[in-house]
Order: structure tokens, then sequence, then C-alpha cells
């Protein structure tokens, strides 16, 4: 069969013919000619044998239906020949197409209109004698025609041309009962098209239903509807559990329930959530208590919405309800453990605080007795009995060091927490000061760089006398466990975090933390060995509290701190600081000379 495009140019027509329709129309009749569904089939009986009594009464061997689309012309039955599709070109019929009237032409050999026509002038066949009838739908389209034709001159009277017109009505008809059963046979199969896909549709909520069913069957959450009356239509078996109820949502059959604040005040109608839903308000996270006549309180979150049709309109709401009443009770336990968790530590940090500080007082008088005793009466105590005292001073001296590791400890947990701007070179400029000659043979450095340009400072928010006492420790440390093998150097550093905050690092070049070491050396009373990375290392002097204070620190501040080893050897300890509050507000700090971004200034050169 041959393709042709949906709107067809018209085909030429001789002189004399009908003139050719608009481009739009001629789409419109080829369409319609289409829509018969008879191009390229055979015709039915009994259109062969109006075919035959068309040639029987124009006294002819030869006639046939002719159907004109857009660039051929197909023969859909035929008498005295075998009828097959040809040009549109060669077509007599289509030479008259749009033609009301039937043509009867005695001698096509003679008319212009013909002449040239493969049918005539012997390509395809020696027609001579030729006459149409035309075929037109009953909207007004010419579809082709009822033709008769010879090899030998020939006419029709005038009754033979009117009974041929008739035969071409017959046609007509026969062609519309066709486009007629053919309509109803699509429409019959797009009936059962549709039977077919709501039966399938009708199987897919069955088994949608049945899974929401089971679903709501087997899911540990009550699960409540209401129409928009607000009946009940949905009561799953958790929510029939939580409110008691044995089978209807009613309760008829079931113990009563009431519902209360979880305060224990009793719901009024419009509290409850359900009703709340279905008046249009969002529920979220609302708790209330459900209390069975002959069970224990349940408590519930509810969330729920109202539900609306295509068109908006409210049509019932649903409220599901995740029982939380071991949840709240455990809340409420580790709640209790931790207040007593925080009683204990609070009157563990005092009874440290006040353990040490009336230790420290008689200490201090055994020290001073000792070293008195070794000025005045090394002669009289002999060699054996000075060991012996300074034996007692050193360690009397080391119970002093350990009572102050102590105390700052418990200071460490007990100071109020009070963020604000800080100026860090300030601070550490006075922890240098402090530490004075142990801090003399180390070279100290400062770095800052803020998170704007240039020498902007870091935005640090802190709590200044705990601030001092971590760079206390960590400078201490960085200063006593330098090594003896080069020049000492510590760096402090602070900078602002991408992502906000603020971190502080301490880096020297001393003996390190082993890797093995470096989580255990924030327990208290944890001390590194001094042998490196190796596995020989032995324990550095050191009571192993200071990095526990600087942890403890450090976690008051909501941040958090790790050791970790400085390249080409050394410790680096790194704390870092979420943001808190305004962090751009350094309103009243002046950084010093070391504050600028990007550079190292020293404070201390050894």
């Amino acid at each position: 069969m041959t393709t042709v495009p949906t709107s067809p140019a018209p085909a030429p027509v001789p002189a004399g013919g009908p003139r050719p329709l608009p481009p739009h129309r001629e789409a419109q009749r080829v369409a319609a000619l289409r829509g018969y569904g008879l191009l390229d089939r055979p015709g039915d009986p009994e259109l062969d044998a109006v075919v035959r009594i068309a040639a029987s009464l124009a006294g002819v061997p030869t006639a046939t239906v002719n159907l004109i689309d857009a660039h051929r012309q197909c023969q859909l039955s035929a008498v005295g020949f075998r009828g097959a599709a040809s040009d549109r070109l060669e077509s007599l019929c289509a030479r008259n197409l749009g033609d009301p009237d039937v043509v009867v032409v005695p001698d096509a050999r003679a008319d212009a209109r013909y002449r040239d026509s493969a049918w005539v002038d012997g390509r395809l066949a020696d027609v001579v004698f030729y006459a149409s009838a035309p075929l037109v739908s009953p909207e007004g389209h010419h579809l082709g025609s009822l033709c008769v034709f010879d090899t030998v001159r020939h006419d029709l009277t005038g009754e033979q041309v009117q009974r041929l017109r008739d035969l071409a009505g017959v046609v007509v008809a026969l062609l519309e009962r066709h486009r007629r059963h053919r309509e109803q046979a699509v429409l019959a199969a797009e009936v059962e098209e549709q039977r077919e896909l709501a039966q399938l549709t009708l199987a897919e909520l069955e088994r949608r239903e049945e899974f929401t069913l089971a679903l709501l069957d087997s899911v540990d959450v009550a699960v409540v509807a209401c129409d928009a009356t607000g009946r009940l239509t949905v009561f799953n078996p958790t929510a029939r559990r939580l409110h008691g109820l044995v089978h209807g949502p009613d309760g008829s059959s079931g113990a009563a329930h009431r519902l209360l604040a979880v305060d224990g005040t009793p719901l009024a109608d419009g509290e409850v959530p359900l009703r709340r839903a279905l008046a249009g308000e969002a529920v979220r996270g609302v708790e209330v208590l459900i209390a069975p006549r002959d069970g224990d309180p349940v408590r519930v979150v509810c969330t729920g919405r109202a539900l609306h049709d295509a068109a908006g309109t409210v049509i019932g709401a649903v409220v599901a309800m995740q029982d939380v009443t071991a949840d709240r009770a455990h809340v409420e336990a580790l709640e209790r453990a931790g207040e007593q968790l925080r009683r204990s530590n609070d009157e563990l940090a005092n009874l440290a605080a006040v353990a040490s500080h009336d230790l420290a007082a008689p200490l201090t008088a055994v020290v001073g007795y000792l070293e008195l005793l070794l000025d005045v009466h090394t002669t009289t105590l002999g060699p054996e009995g000075a060991q012996w005292a300074g034996t007692a001073l050193r360690a009397a001296q080391r119970m002093q060091g350990l009572i102050e590791a102590v105390l700052e400890h418990a200071r460490a947990d007990s100071t109020g927490l009070v963020l604000q701007p800080v100026a860090v070179r300030d601070v550490l400029s006075h922890v240098v000061e402090d530490l004075g000659t142990a801090a003399a043979p180390s070279r100290i450095t400062y770095a800052e760089r803020g998170a704007g340009p240039g020498g902007a400072p870091a935005h640090v928010r802190a709590d200044p006398v705990l601030l001092r006492q971590l760079l206390q420790n960590l400078v201490g440390n960085a200063v006593r466990y330098r090594d003896p093998a080069r020049a000492s150097h510590v760096e402090v550093a602070v900078r602002d975090l991408p992502t906000g905050g603020w971190e502080l690092t301490v880096a020297d070049n001393g003996r390190g933390i082993p890797a093995a070491q470096r989580e255990q050396v924030f327990a208290m009373f944890a001390v590194a060995g001094t042998g490196g990375e190796g596995t020989g290392a032995q324990r550095r002097p050191g009571h192993g509290i200071g990095l526990a204070t600087c942890q403890r620190i450090v976690e008051r501040h909501g941040g958090r701190i790790a050791a970790e080893p400085t390249p080409g050897g050394g410790a680096t300890l790194r704390a870092t600081f979420p943001a808190v509050g305004q962090t751009g507000d350094r309103a009243g700090v002046q950084p010093g000379a070391g504050a600028v971004g990007g550079t190292t200034a020293p404070l201390r050169s050894a």
C-alpha cells in the first residue's frame, strides 16, 4: 500500500474538467474516503452484484467502482476485468472528480479530457466508450464513481443514465453501511477495552483495599478516620487496643474510655485531635492520654489532617496515634538519673575543692618546715638524714602539684560559663608571663586568621577565665615536654572555621605523644610516655590531670579536643568550638600585634 501525505495536493486535471478542490477541502475529502476503511480491500458480494447490474444496464462487458485516493485510483469492485490500483493522473474518473452529473463519453479517443490517459491510448487498456456516475457521501464529499466502459463506441439513453445514477446511490448506501459497521466495531472494541479496564481498575482497587486493611491491621500505630459528618469510618486494631475496645469504634461491645490532656484534664469535644483535624486544623505532635476504664492510661502523640476530594471539599479527617508511654517514662527516668548525676558531680567537685583546700594549708607548712630543716640543719642531719629530708620534701611538693591540679579540674567544672568576645593573644601573653622561667627556653608564637579579608580578626567567643586555664595547661605541657635535642618552638594559632565557630591549635616540636595514647591522655590521671612513637615509651613526669581539665573546658563550650602529631615531630592539640550567638560581634576586642591574618608573630623568643 502506498503511503500518501495527510494533506495531499490535488492532481492536475486536463482542460475542460472540474476545477480542482482547494488543498484543505481535498484533505477533508481524502480523510472522509479513508474513514470507510475500504481502500485495498476486496468488494463484498452485494457491491459486486451492483457492478454487474450496472454493466448489464449499460450493455457493456466491463464496469467498476473506482475510489479516488490522494495519488491513486483504487478499483473496489470490477466486472469483466481484474481490478487494480493505478496512478491517479491516468484515472478517467479522477479527471471528472467533483462533477455532480453522470458523465457519458461515446468515444474517449476524440475527447481532449481523456484521450492521453493510459486507459485510452493502450498503455493500460483501449477504452473507447466511458460513462461514470459520481459517488457522493452524505457530507458532500466526492469519493469516486461507478463507471461502465467498452472498447467500442457506445452511447446511453436518458433512462440508462438515470438508472446508472440510481445504482451509484445504492453503492453509496452500501459504503455507508460498511462505515457504520466499522464504526460500531470500533465502538464495540472501545467498550470492551473500557470494560476490561474497569475490571482491572476494580481488581486493583480491591487489592489496594485489601493491602490497606492488612497494613492498618499490622502496623503498631493507631489510625482513626471519620467522614465529613464526624462518623468514625476507620478504627484499626491498634486504635481499638489503645482505647480498650473489643469490636466497634463506638465502644458498644468494649470498655468505655476517656480522652485526657497530659495533665489529666478531660478533653472537650472540640479539643479531640480528630475533631480538630476535621475542622481544618493541622494536628502535629499533639500529646493526649487515653484512659480506658479497665486499664492504665496510655500516652499517645497525634498527627492528623482533614481529607479533601479533587474539588477541595472536606470529606473527612484522619489521625495517627503513636504510643509513647514507655518512651516518656524512659525519658523521665533518664532526666531523674541525669539530675541525680548532676547533683553527685557537683557534690564531688565541691568535695574535691574543699578537700584539696583543706589539704593545701597543712601541706604548705610541711613543705616550709622541710625546706627550713634542710637549710638550717643539713650538717646536723648528716648525709643520710639530708637525703631522707630531701626525699620527703620532693614528695610533699609533688603532692602540692597534684592538689593544685585537682583544684583546677574542680574549677573547670564548677566555674560559671560566661561566653564573650576574647582577644586570645592578650590571654596568651598573660599565660606566658605566668609560666615565667619555665617558658624561657621556648620560642612561643601566635597566629590568627579571621573569616574576613586581610587582617580581619578571628571571631572568638569563650569564657576568658576558662580559656586562660586551657592555654595555661596546653602551653605549659608544650614547654615542659620539649625535645632537648633541638630548639623548642610552640605555635598557638586561632582561626575561623568555614562552617562557623573557631579553632584553637597548640603545636610544638617536642617529644610528641605516642599514637596509641592520643585518646587515653585525656583521661584522669593518664600520663603519656616519653618515648615518642616507639614501643619503649617511658612514663613522663606529671599528674595526668591537665589534659583531662582541658577536655572538660572544651566540652563545656560545646567543642571537642584531640591530639595529633606535628609534621616533623612533636604534638598538636586541636580544639574546635561551635558558633555561639552573634559570632560577628567583636565590640570592645582589640587584637594584639600578633593577631594578623595568615601571619605569625613571636610572643617569646628563646
